[in-house]
């Protein structure tokens, strides 16, 4: 699927931007928020598809020359900023304001499309101010961003705001199950993890993924040893910590349905609905309020890791402790003295 099309549920959105291009209304400059994987970038590159389109202007064929160029990101009066080492520079933003001060080499449109703008150092965001203070002719520039609030007032004030909306978890779980072939369990709780970002699905539904949830949700109901289970799960994620903010959010979402069902929730609130029965069995051994200690615990552990705390020794006291919830230990404790030479993240 190719241009709007391919915006499954945000409808409203796509219909607020075709009317636009039909009334002769699009404006100079958008911003466009939503947390990663919601599918920002993905409405701006059917956006820019829509507005250079030869055979279905305003709503993309996905086929014609234009539209396979901006879908390959190498239209000529198309330019995509994407952060450098981190941050956007002052260098991406004048390539940018020199692009829109020749004419467009095709047609009429001229699109910047700036990803992560959030992203953008002091120097870059007044740069680029200048230019939305003084829009020339049919240019269109869209920010992309996940923070929003970090950007420059006067920047925002200037763009007109777009907000991704969550999909509804029965619609991505029916994608899932069409598109990638997966059970309606799996999909179901893919579904939950992605927490309304269809993009995020699509990353969770990869096999190296799903593999992971399965290791990280085996570690939690492990019966047999399940310190040292904990132990050898903190050190493969230790090896790995680019997957760490992935696998803690399948811990925190475990303890959420382990905290709803001990609070006498419906199974349909659940994220991880195919694993109940174990899930209810451990809601059954542990206080509520030992579980959202539990919840406190990985938040804590989570901030030390994007800190400067030592990762092997947060991760061992972290799922050692979440091995027994009861424990009268707390790994919080640690996270004070892990700070050394050792691996960071």
């Amino acid at each position: 699927m190719h241009g709007f099309v391919s915006l499954m549920g945000q409808e409203t959105l796509v219909q607020r931007l075709q009317q636009a291009i039909i009334s002769g209304r699009v404006a100079h400059a958008y911003l466009i928020t939503g947390a990663p994987g919601s599918g920002k970038k993905t409405l701006a590159v059917a956006f820019a598809q829509a507005l250079f389109c030869t055979e279905q202007p305003g709503t993309a064929c996905g086929t014609c020359r234009n539209c396979r160029r901006v879908e390959a990101r190498n239209h000529p009066d198309m330019i995509v900023i994407e952060p450098d080492g981190g941050r956007i520079k002052i260098d991406q933003v004048r390539d940018l304001k020199d692009r829109f001060s020749l004419q467009a080499y095709e047609g009429r449109w001229k699109v910047g499309i700036i990803v992560g703008a959030e992203t953008m150092t002091v120097e870059a965001a007044n740069s680029l101010l200048k230019l939305l203070e003084e829009p020339s002719g049919q240019a269109v520039i869209m920010l992309l961003s996940a923070s929003p609030s970090m950007l420059l007032p006067t920047i925002v004030s200037r763009c007109q705001r777009i907000a991704m909306k969550p999909i509804p978890r029965q619609l991505i779980a029916s994608f899932l199950e069409r598109e990638y072939g997966l059970s309606p369990e799996t999909a179901l709780v893919i579904a939950g993890l992605a927490d309304g970002r269809l993009g995020q699905a699509k990353e969770l539904a990869q096999g190296p993924n799903l593999a992971r949830i399965e290791e990280i949700r085996s570690a939690l109901v492990g019966r047999e040893s399940p310190g040292l289970k904990a132990l050898r799960l903190a050190a493969e994620l230790d090896a790995e910590p680019e997957a760490l903010e992935f696998a803690l959010q399948v811990v925190v979402t475990w303890l959420r349905d382990m905290l709803l069902l001990a609070l006498g929730c419906d199974r349909q609130v659940m994220v991880h609905q195919d694993r109940y029965e174990e899930l209810l069995e451990q809601s059954r051994l542990y206080s509520p309020s030992a579980i959202m200690q539990a919840v406190w615990q990985v938040e804590v552990a989570a901030r030390a890791l994007k800190g400067n705390a030592n990762r092997r020794l947060t991760l061992d006291a972290l799922f050692y402790q979440l091995a027994d919830l009861n424990s009268s230990s707390r790994a919080s404790e640690v996270y004070k003295y892990g700070k050394s030479s050792g691996s960071q993240i």
